[in-house]
């Protein structure tokens, strides 16, 4: 299985002949376009702006099903239940914004993607669970007081055996990352780590592989860089 997040900053629909030949099975595109890619199996898009949503498009015969307890307070918290035959994943697309009725408890990015994680609580629970996008948070803000619900999230999500994909494979503590996955104004001199892949458990052990994409590779296109993972 591999698993490909990207926050194409819009344009998608143009940018997408980038990303395809990573040969995703499923693909998580933050600020995307509502559209279909031509060789997908399945795809879900929510959004209030045609041009800039959060997408998630399958390949190689993977079916999306949106899950049952999806709720708009958490819009850009996407849970979804990704499957094929026997093969079956709750796979949530994040890319965390501040809206819906409980917008004003949103005090930070992080903050939504915390409340959400009450709700989506049974979700959680099921063996094979990933949870891929931009968080447009990391653990070193938190001493600024920016975003102190980061490692809250880090310890609800340890609770429920779910660990960041990246940290594992790389042997990296969070907010000591070596491998940025966005350039604030595109600038190379402006790094940080906001765009995460957490699994549970069961998927951990099978990890294969981790990659962030590079710099010269993606700045033309997008602020952010990919991250593919493989297990």
């Amino acid at each position: 299985m591999k698993i490909v997040t990207w926050n194409c900053k819009m344009k998608f629909r143009e940018d997408s002949k980038k990303i395809l030949p990573l040969k995703p099975d499923i693909l998580i595109i933050p600020e995307c376009e509502n559209f279909n890619l031509s060789d997908q199996s399945d795809s879900h898009w929510i959004g209030d702006n045609q041009s800039k949503g959060l997408g998630v498009f399958t390949f190689n015969g993977f079916k999306i099903e949106l899950y049952k307890d999806y709720s708009d307070d958490y819009k850009y918290i996407l849970p979804l239940v990704i499957s094929k035959e026997e093969e079956s994943y709750h796979v949530m697309g994040v890319w965390t914004q501040k809206v819906g009725e409980k917008k004003k408890d949103h005090q930070n990015y992080i903050r939504q993607f915390q409340l959400s994680l009450n709700h989506y609580d049974s979700f959680l629970n099921h063996n094979n669970v990933v949870i891929c996008g931009d968080f447009n948070s990391n653990l070193i803000w938190k001493r600024t007081g920016i975003d102190q619900d980061h490692q809250d999230v880090l310890d609800h999500l340890s609770d429920k055996s779910i660990y960041s994909s990246y940290h594992h494979f790389f042997d990296e503590e969070q907010g000591k990352e070596s491998r940025p996955t966005y350039y604030h104004y595109h600038q190379e001199e402006r790094p940080f780590h906001i765009d995460f892949c957490f699994l549970s458990q069961s998927l951990i052990n099978t990890l294969q592989s981790v990659e962030v994409g590079k710099f010269d590779d993606w700045m033309d296109l997008s602020d952010h860089v990919p991250m593919i993972i493989e297990y």
